[in-house]
C-alpha cells in the first residue's frame, strides 16, 4: 500500500501551527520563531521524513535560476530528437554557458506550443531557449509568456521582442572549407 505524502499542512496541524510557521522553519526563516518552536517544528519534520516539493521551493523563490531548453520533438527525428548530432552537441554548449552562468538547465521536448506555456509558468524559468521552431510559434509564445526567451538556429523576419541566436552556415562552411585546404596544403608540403 502507497503511504500518503507528507504535507506542511499536517505538520502544522499535528503541532497546532500555521502553515506559515512551518514553512518558515522548513526554508531557514527563523528570526521570528522560538528557538522552542523549530526544534518542535525540525523534530516531526524528520519523524514524518517529510521530502520538500522541489516545484513549491522553486515557485516560492523570486527566481529559479533554471533556464529552460524547449526542443521541437518533430516526427522527423522518429522519436530520438535528443540523439541528433546538431542538437546534442546544441544542448552541451548551451549546458556548459548555462552553468557557467550559475544557472540549471532543464530540457523538454515537444511540439506543444501550449505545453510550452504550461512548463514555463510551472517552473517559474528565468529564461527558454527554442530550438526548431517555426516563427509564428516563436511570435504566438512572446504574446503568451512574459520571460525572456531566446530562439537557438531559427530565423525571425518579424522579431520584436525575440532574440536569435544564428548560425551562419555559408560562412561556417566557408572557414571550414579553408581551413581543411589551408592544412591539406601544409600536410602535402611538409612530405615534400
Amino acid at each position: 500500500m502507497e503511504e500518503k505524502r507528507v504535507r506542511i499542512c499536517d505538520i502544522a496541524r499535528e503541532l497546532g501551527l500555521s502553515t506559515a510557521t512551518v514553512s518558515n522553519v522548513l526554508h531557514g526563516k527563523t528570526k521570528k520563531v522560538s528557538d522552542r518552536t523549530v526544534r518542535r517544528v525540525q523534530a516531526l519534520l524528520e519523524e514524518r521524513q517529510y521530502i520538500p516539493s522541489m516545484a513549491g521551493i522553486l515557485l516560492a523563490r523570486n527566481d529559479s535560476h533554471i533556464i529552460g531548453v524547449i526542443v521541437n520533438d518533430h516526427e522527423k527525428y522518429e522519436a530520438h530528437t535528443l540523439e541528433d548530432v546538431f542538437i546534442s552537441a546544441s544542448l552541451n554548449c548551451l549546458s556548459t554557458e548555462i552553468e557557467k552562468n550559475g544557472r540549471f538547465m532543464m530540457i523538454k521536448k515537444t511540439r506543444d506550443m501550449d505545453e510550452i506555456i504550461k512548463f514555463a509558468s510551472m517552473w517559474n524559468l528565468d529564461g527558454l531557449v527554442l530550438m526548431g521552431f517555426c516563427e509564428q510559434d516563436y511570435s504566438r509564445l512572446r504574446s503568451h509568456m512574459r520571460i525572456p526567451f531566446v530562439v537557438y538556429d531559427g530565423y525571425c523576419t518579424n522579431a520584436e521582442g525575440i532574440y536569435n541566436i544564428t548560425i551562419d552556415n555559408y560562412d561556417g562552411g566557408f572557414q571550414v572549407g579553408t581551413l581543411y585546404a589551408s592544412s591539406k596544403n601544409d600536410f602535402f608540403n611538409h612530405l615534400k
